[in-house]
């Protein structure tokens, strides 16, 4: 008896380590994902790619349509490389100077920019990977993709009739909020392109306003418009953009309610914040060694990958380094060229390990452009930060972290040599900014699961329901007038005003009756 007890157990520790194999080393549920990813600026792929690399590490085949392939044994990459201009590090820093513009100035000049530009990413369709993927009977059953400045994947979804989940970089930008029926409140929460506070006058809500508007307007009737019209041409395809993307699983946001403003979110919107943060490497040797011996600490500068650096004007780089060479800290500056009068604190190269250098405990100040990407990254590690932001969604995000208490914020157009060297100084001496910087990380870093890890959820989710309808907002798709119930405040002004003209010609009429009944008595 004793012998078959133990045959018994044996079988059944036996059958328990298959289960435990067959479900570690054989996933369940795998999916056929297309990724399509054209947009041509480093950055924008950066925030997403770890994001990719584990869909694919759980065993999901992915294609992805990129500039930038991915290698990994479940990665099909259609390389569009070459087809299209590459943006990193071509900006010029010194054009932006004196361009600063308002609200409305900003968003028209935005939506005109992807109206412009936008005809680039029309080039993805003559690259054969492509063409052969069009016309192959593939089947997959979830799309990704980057909902910025263009809608030319909703060819993929609806050619494939796939469910799809929308991504953006930065905040929403109102062609995504009316995508999922996102509430706006503009009342209280910013534009994205206007980079207004949460504290808003009559002014501001009115700017707020108007410059949303001709955002979601702008993009409507020119990028929409013209998308269409490329779809029909490439992939002979008549379809309805407005219609088509309403058909949005959900979107995953680059930001936190830490970092940026809180507001209210429908199911279908799901923030990702540091979504690309992956986990600290080790540095290139000079480097580490450089940030090791800086007793007194250093200071991280980077304007980004689509800046030029070196593109300062020759006047505010003297600034720069006429301030660098007062203060005792090192300096390390992403910089492509040479450097004249460079002092001896100053480490430059074309680029460098952001996200390893900020994690650094010698890293004492982070200079940058207010990009998500660099900024998600020192608030995460609690880096102060001093920025000069240029365009888009940049002035929004470092004043989202100066209200916090953990940045400052200068306007490069009227930059001056005092001012950079007060605030680095007060920034390096003053212990509150550095409180506040490691206050709001450990609430960023403070959630119930990585952000990668809820990136990766939500997607097997859509994938196990199908598209996941349930996650739709009963205001997708609702008109407009309906949404802010115009036709039922119209009913009630008609209503109103009908009583009110009713009663006001019945007292008149009785009125008129008192009168003529006293004239009548009088002449009696």
């Amino acid at each position: 008896m004793e012998s078959q007890l133990k045959v018994l157990m044996f079988v059944h520790g036996a059958c328990t380590s298959v289960i435990i194999i067959v479900t570690v080393f054989s996933p369940a549920n795998t999916a056929n994902i297309l990724a399509v990813f054209p947009h041509q600026g480093f950055s924008h792929n950066v925030v997403y790619q770890p994001y990719i690399l584990e869909l694919a590490n759980r065993g999901h085949n992915i294609t992805i349509i990129t500039n930038y392939p991915l290698e990994h044994p479940n990665i099909n990459n259609i390389s569009i490389r070459g087809s299209m201009p590459i943006s990193n590090n071509k900006k010029n820093i010194s054009h932006i100077e004196g361009k600063f513009m308002n609200e409305i100035q900003s968003s028209i000049s935005t939506i005109w920019n992807f109206h412009y530009r936008g005809k680039i990413y029309e080039a993805m369709f003559t690259v054969d990977g492509v063409k052969k993927l069009l016309n192959s009977p593939s089947k997959f059953d979830l799309l990704i993709t980057e909902h910025f400045n263009n809608e030319l994947f909703l060819g993929f979804a609806f050619k494939f009739n796939l469910p799809f989940i929308l991504l953006s970089s930065c905040n929403m930008l109102p062609w995504n909020q009316h995508a999922i029926g996102q509430p706006y409140s503009l009342a209280n929460i910013p534009s994205t392109l206007t980079g207004l506070g949460t504290k808003m006058n009559f002014y501001n809500r009115a700017m707020n306003t108007i410059s949303h508007i001709v955002q979601l307007l702008g993009y409507k009737l020119f990028r929409r418009t013209r998308d269409e019209a490329i779809i029909k041409q490439k992939l002979d395809i008549e379809v309805s953009l407005d219609q088509l993307i309403l058909n949005a699983s959900l979107i995953m946001v680059n930001t936190h309610f830490t970092m940026l403003e809180s507001k209210p979110l429908v199911p279908a919107a799901v923030e990702v914040g540091g979504i690309h943060i992956t986990p600290i490497k080790p540095l290139p040797v000079d480097i580490q060694k450089y940030i090791d011996e800086a007793e007194n600490g250093v200071i991280y500068f980077c304007m980004g990958s689509l800046l030029l650096g070196e593109s300062f004007s020759a006047e505010k780089r003297q600034m720069f380094l006429n301030v660098f060479d007062k203060i005792p800290q090192r300096i390390l500056w992403k910089w492509e060229g040479e450097l004249p009068g460079k002092p001896s604190n100053v480490m430059i190269q074309k680029w460098m390990p952001q996200r390893d250098i900020l994690a650094h405990p010698n890293v004492k100040l982070f200079i940058s452009h207010g990009g998500l990407l660099g900024t998600t990254e020192a608030v995460h590690e609690g880096v102060p930060i001093l920025s000069m932001p240029m365009f888009g969604d940049q002035v929004t995000n470092i004043k989202a972290i100066v209200r916090r208490g953990a940045a400052e914020m200068m306007n490069y157009g009227d930059l001056n040599e005092d001012e950079i060297f007060v605030k680095i100084t007060s920034m390096l001496t003053n212990p509150i900014y550095k409180q506040k910087a490691k206050e709001l990380s450990e609430a960023f870093r403070d959630r119930p699961m990585p952000a990668l890890e809820t990136a990766v959820y939500w997607t097997e989710y859509v994938i196990r329901y199908k598209g996941a309808p349930l996650l739709r907002s009963a205001t997708v798709g609702t008109p407009w007038y309906q949404y802010y119930l115009i036709d039922v405040l119209f009913v009630i002004f008609l209503f109103v005003t009908t009583i009110v003209v009713l009663l006001y010609c019945l007292i008149f009429k009785v009125l008129l009756r008192l009168l003529n009944r006293k004239s009548k008595e009088k002449q009696s």
